[in-house]
Protein backbone atom coordinates (compact mmCIF):
# COMPACT_ATOMS: atom_id res chain seq x y z
CA UNK A 1 0.00 0.00 0.00
CA UNK A 2 1.47 3.57 -0.61
CA UNK A 3 2.03 5.62 2.07
CA UNK A 4 -0.48 8.11 0.51
CA UNK A 5 -3.17 6.31 0.56
CA UNK A 6 -2.83 5.80 4.58
CA UNK A 7 -5.38 8.53 6.48
CA UNK A 8 -5.50 9.09 9.68
CA UNK A 9 -8.43 10.94 11.00
CA UNK A 10 -8.01 11.83 14.42
CA UNK A 11 -9.61 13.68 17.46
CA UNK A 12 -7.68 15.95 18.99
CA UNK A 13 -8.65 16.79 22.96
CA UNK A 14 -7.95 14.00 24.90
CA UNK A 15 -6.93 12.10 21.82
CA UNK A 16 -3.95 13.71 20.34
CA UNK A 17 -3.77 16.08 22.67
CA UNK A 18 -3.62 15.72 26.90
CA UNK A 19 -6.82 16.19 28.31
CA UNK A 20 -5.92 18.35 31.26
CA UNK A 21 -3.27 20.58 29.02
CA UNK A 22 -3.87 19.68 25.55
CA UNK A 23 0.19 19.55 25.16
CA UNK A 24 1.62 16.79 22.44
CA UNK A 25 5.34 17.97 22.83
CA UNK A 26 5.66 14.29 23.96
CA UNK A 27 4.57 12.83 19.97
CA UNK A 28 5.76 16.01 17.73
CA UNK A 29 8.13 13.93 16.36
CA UNK A 30 6.36 11.04 15.63
CA UNK A 31 3.43 12.77 13.85
CA UNK A 32 6.23 14.85 11.90
CA UNK A 33 7.76 11.58 11.03
CA UNK A 34 4.30 9.85 9.98
CA UNK A 35 4.14 12.99 7.71
CA UNK A 36 7.46 13.05 6.20
CA UNK A 37 6.71 9.40 5.08
CA UNK A 38 3.40 10.85 3.22
CA UNK A 39 0.79 9.46 5.83
CA UNK A 40 -2.15 11.97 5.85
CA UNK A 41 -3.17 13.22 8.94
CA UNK A 42 -6.21 14.74 9.38
CA UNK A 43 -7.75 16.17 12.20
CA UNK A 44 -11.75 15.49 12.72
CA UNK A 45 -12.59 17.68 15.70
CA UNK A 46 -15.06 20.04 17.27
CA UNK A 47 -12.31 22.68 17.92
CA UNK A 48 -13.03 25.74 15.69
CA UNK A 49 -11.09 26.60 12.52
CA UNK A 50 -9.12 29.48 14.43
CA UNK A 51 -8.25 26.23 17.27
CA UNK A 52 -7.02 24.31 14.35
CA UNK A 53 -4.74 26.81 13.34
CA UNK A 54 -3.03 27.29 17.07
CA UNK A 55 -2.62 23.69 16.88
CA UNK A 56 -0.53 23.79 13.54
CA UNK A 57 1.14 26.69 14.92
CA UNK A 58 2.60 24.76 17.48
CA UNK A 59 3.22 21.58 14.96
CA UNK A 60 5.04 23.74 12.36
CA UNK A 61 2.96 22.08 9.46
CA UNK A 62 -0.42 22.45 7.93
CA UNK A 63 -3.18 19.63 7.70
CA UNK A 64 -6.15 18.90 5.74
CA UNK A 65 -8.75 19.08 8.98
CA UNK A 66 -12.60 18.56 9.93
CA UNK A 67 -14.12 21.38 12.25
CA UNK A 68 -17.06 21.69 14.44
CA UNK A 69 -18.01 17.65 14.27
CA UNK A 70 -18.27 17.14 10.83
CA UNK A 71 -19.60 21.36 9.97
CA UNK A 72 -16.85 21.44 7.44
CA UNK A 73 -13.43 20.32 5.74
CA UNK A 74 -11.13 23.23 4.85
CA UNK A 75 -7.08 22.45 3.14
CA UNK A 76 -8.60 20.36 0.88
CA UNK A 77 -5.97 21.15 -1.99
CA UNK A 78 -3.26 19.60 0.93
CA UNK A 79 -4.42 16.05 -0.15
CA UNK A 80 -3.80 16.35 -3.65
CA UNK A 81 -1.64 18.41 -5.95
CA UNK A 82 -4.77 18.40 -8.55
CA UNK A 83 -7.44 20.49 -5.72
CA UNK A 84 -6.76 24.24 -6.24
CA UNK A 85 -6.67 26.38 -3.34
CA UNK A 86 -9.80 28.20 -4.10
CA UNK A 87 -11.75 24.59 -3.81
CA UNK A 88 -10.22 23.48 -0.84
CA UNK A 89 -13.38 23.62 1.24
CA UNK A 90 -16.48 22.24 1.90
CA UNK A 91 -19.38 23.47 3.80
CA UNK A 92 -22.05 20.78 5.62
CA UNK A 93 -23.95 22.92 7.97
CA UNK A 94 -26.21 26.01 8.60
CA UNK A 95 -24.63 29.15 9.84
CA UNK A 96 -24.52 29.34 13.88
CA UNK A 97 -27.31 32.28 13.27
CA UNK A 98 -29.46 30.38 11.19
CA UNK A 99 -29.38 27.09 13.99
CA UNK A 100 -29.85 29.53 16.50
CA UNK A 101 -33.01 31.09 14.90
CA UNK A 102 -33.90 27.70 13.97
CA UNK A 103 -33.72 26.72 17.66
CA UNK A 104 -35.44 29.32 19.55
CA UNK A 105 -38.27 29.18 17.04
CA UNK A 106 -39.08 24.96 17.17
CA UNK A 107 -37.46 23.51 20.20
CA UNK A 108 -40.32 24.09 23.52
CA UNK A 109 -39.41 26.59 26.01
CA UNK A 110 -39.10 24.11 29.01
CA UNK A 111 -36.04 22.55 27.06
CA UNK A 112 -34.16 26.22 26.42
CA UNK A 113 -34.57 26.79 29.91
CA UNK A 114 -32.34 23.55 30.86
CA UNK A 115 -29.35 24.43 28.45
CA UNK A 116 -27.04 26.94 29.47
CA UNK A 117 -24.57 27.45 26.51
CA UNK A 118 -20.95 28.54 26.97
CA UNK A 119 -21.04 31.25 24.88
CA UNK A 120 -23.68 32.81 28.04
CA UNK A 121 -21.88 31.83 30.99
CA UNK A 122 -19.18 34.35 32.74
CA UNK A 123 -15.67 34.15 31.62
CA UNK A 124 -14.31 32.62 34.43
CA UNK A 125 -16.67 29.47 34.20
CA UNK A 126 -16.06 29.56 30.66
CA UNK A 127 -12.45 28.66 31.08
CA UNK A 128 -13.73 26.20 33.70
CA UNK A 129 -16.20 24.43 31.82
CA UNK A 130 -13.74 24.32 28.92
CA UNK A 131 -10.87 23.43 30.38
CA UNK A 132 -9.17 26.78 28.96
CA UNK A 133 -6.84 29.61 30.01
CA UNK A 134 -7.91 33.21 28.69
CA UNK A 135 -5.84 33.40 25.98
CA UNK A 136 -7.30 30.34 24.19
CA UNK A 137 -10.98 30.79 25.31
CA UNK A 138 -11.66 33.64 22.79
CA UNK A 139 -10.64 31.14 20.19
CA UNK A 140 -13.24 28.52 21.50
CA UNK A 141 -15.78 30.80 21.78
CA UNK A 142 -15.06 31.86 17.92
CA UNK A 143 -17.65 28.98 16.73
CA UNK A 144 -19.68 29.27 13.27
CA UNK A 145 -21.77 26.12 13.49
CA UNK A 146 -21.94 25.03 16.58
CA UNK A 147 -23.32 25.77 20.26
CA UNK A 148 -21.33 24.36 23.38
CA UNK A 149 -23.71 23.96 26.31
CA UNK A 150 -24.15 22.28 29.32
CA UNK A 151 -27.75 20.26 29.99
CA UNK A 152 -29.45 20.49 33.00
CA UNK A 153 -31.55 17.18 32.98
CA UNK A 154 -31.48 13.85 33.62
CA UNK A 155 -30.61 11.02 31.33
CA UNK A 156 -34.30 10.55 29.85
CA UNK A 157 -34.92 14.22 30.01
CA UNK A 158 -31.43 14.35 27.28
CA UNK A 159 -32.40 11.42 24.97
CA UNK A 160 -35.86 13.37 24.62
CA UNK A 161 -34.09 16.68 23.77
CA UNK A 162 -31.86 14.84 21.25
CA UNK A 163 -35.18 13.65 19.57
CA UNK A 164 -36.91 17.27 19.11
CA UNK A 165 -33.39 18.42 17.72
CA UNK A 166 -33.79 15.74 14.91
CA UNK A 167 -36.78 16.23 14.60
CA UNK A 168 -36.02 20.00 13.07
CA UNK A 169 -32.83 18.79 11.29
CA UNK A 170 -30.14 19.06 14.10
CA UNK A 171 -28.32 16.97 16.03
CA UNK A 172 -26.82 17.26 19.94
CA UNK A 173 -23.03 15.78 19.95
CA UNK A 174 -21.37 14.45 23.23
CA UNK A 175 -17.77 15.43 23.86
CA UNK A 176 -15.51 14.87 26.30
CA UNK A 177 -16.12 18.19 28.50
CA UNK A 178 -19.17 19.79 27.05
CA UNK A 179 -22.80 18.78 24.54
CA UNK A 180 -22.46 20.72 21.30
CA UNK A 181 -26.12 21.42 19.25
CA UNK A 182 -25.24 21.02 15.82
CA UNK A 183 -26.67 21.11 12.14
CA UNK A 184 -27.16 17.22 10.65
CA UNK A 185 -23.74 16.65 10.37
CA UNK A 186 -21.20 14.49 11.95
CA UNK A 187 -17.25 13.86 11.99
CA UNK A 188 -18.30 10.67 10.31
CA UNK A 189 -20.16 11.79 7.47
CA UNK A 190 -17.75 14.31 6.54
CA UNK A 191 -14.99 11.71 6.57
CA UNK A 192 -16.98 9.81 4.45
CA UNK A 193 -17.45 12.59 2.22
CA UNK A 194 -13.92 13.30 2.18
CA UNK A 195 -13.20 9.56 1.44
CA UNK A 196 -15.06 9.20 -1.41
CA UNK A 197 -14.26 12.14 -3.18
CA UNK A 198 -10.64 11.15 -3.09
CA UNK A 199 -11.94 7.65 -4.21
CA UNK A 200 -13.96 8.82 -6.76
CA UNK A 201 -12.28 11.53 -8.31
CA UNK A 202 -8.62 10.20 -8.02
CA UNK A 203 -8.72 6.40 -7.52
CA UNK A 204 -7.26 6.54 -4.62
CA UNK A 205 -7.83 2.93 -2.46
CA UNK A 206 -7.43 4.61 1.21
CA UNK A 207 -6.66 3.05 4.36
CA UNK A 208 -8.57 4.71 7.00
CA UNK A 209 -7.10 5.00 10.89
CA UNK A 210 -9.63 6.67 13.43
CA UNK A 211 -8.40 8.01 16.48
CA UNK A 212 -11.06 9.15 19.44
CA UNK A 213 -12.06 8.98 22.97
CA UNK A 214 -15.91 10.34 23.19
CA UNK A 215 -19.12 9.47 22.12
CA UNK A 216 -18.57 12.50 19.22
CA UNK A 217 -16.23 9.98 17.95
CA UNK A 218 -18.07 6.93 17.32
CA UNK A 219 -19.71 7.81 14.06
CA UNK A 220 -15.73 7.96 12.51
CA UNK A 221 -14.74 4.94 14.89
CA UNK A 222 -17.58 2.92 13.30
CA UNK A 223 -16.85 3.77 9.35
CA UNK A 224 -13.03 2.80 9.31
CA UNK A 225 -10.43 0.06 8.57
CA UNK A 226 -8.75 0.47 12.13
CA UNK A 227 -10.73 2.25 14.72
CA UNK A 228 -8.42 3.39 17.99
CA UNK A 229 -9.66 4.30 21.44
CA UNK A 230 -7.68 6.28 23.40
CA UNK A 231 -8.70 6.19 27.41
CA UNK A 232 -9.98 9.14 29.58
CA UNK A 233 -7.87 9.87 32.07
CA UNK A 234 -8.99 7.27 35.30
CA UNK A 235 -11.90 6.45 32.82
CA UNK A 236 -12.09 3.11 31.04
CA UNK A 237 -14.76 5.32 28.31
CA UNK A 238 -16.63 3.86 24.77
CA UNK A 239 -17.13 0.51 25.98
CA UNK A 240 -20.17 0.35 24.14
CA UNK A 241 -18.13 0.14 21.01
CA UNK A 242 -17.38 -3.92 20.81
CA UNK A 243 -15.86 -4.19 17.33
CA UNK A 244 -13.02 -6.37 17.93
CA UNK A 245 -10.72 -4.86 15.43
CA UNK A 246 -10.82 -1.74 17.92
CA UNK A 247 -7.08 -1.01 19.32
CA UNK A 248 -7.27 0.58 22.99
CA UNK A 249 -4.43 2.25 23.97
CA UNK A 250 -2.94 1.57 27.27
CA UNK A 251 -1.87 5.23 27.77
CA UNK A 252 -4.23 8.44 27.67
CA UNK A 253 -2.69 11.16 25.25
CA UNK A 254 -0.72 11.89 23.85
CA UNK A 255 1.53 9.49 24.57
CA UNK A 256 -1.56 6.89 23.83
CA UNK A 257 -1.78 8.51 20.23
CA UNK A 258 1.53 7.22 19.21
CA UNK A 259 1.04 3.91 20.70
CA UNK A 260 -2.04 3.03 18.78
CA UNK A 261 -0.94 4.80 15.55
CA UNK A 262 2.03 2.24 15.61
CA UNK A 263 0.37 -0.81 16.63
CA UNK A 264 -2.03 0.41 13.23
CA UNK A 265 0.98 0.83 10.92
CA UNK A 266 2.56 -2.32 12.51
CA UNK A 267 -0.98 -4.21 11.50
CA UNK A 268 -0.25 -3.29 7.49
CA UNK A 269 2.96 -4.02 7.69
CA UNK A 270 4.02 -0.39 7.91
CA UNK A 271 6.77 0.39 10.45
CA UNK A 272 8.00 3.90 11.16
CA UNK A 273 11.92 4.17 12.19
CA UNK A 274 12.43 5.68 15.81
Amino acid sequence: MSNNNILIFTDLDGSLLNHNNFDFKEIKGFILNCISKGIKIIPNTSKTHTEINIFFDQLGQRLPFVCENGAAIHNLNLLHPVIKSEESSLIFSRSLNEILEVFKKNIPIEFQKKCIFVRDMSPKDQMDVLGLNDKYLPHALNREYSMPLIFEGCIDTVIEFRTLLKKIGMKLHEGGRVLNICDNCSKGKAMKTLIKMLNDNFNLKTYTIVVGDSPNDISMLNDCDQPCVIPLPGNRNLTELKDHKIIRATKIAPEGWEEVVRTSLKKINFNLEG
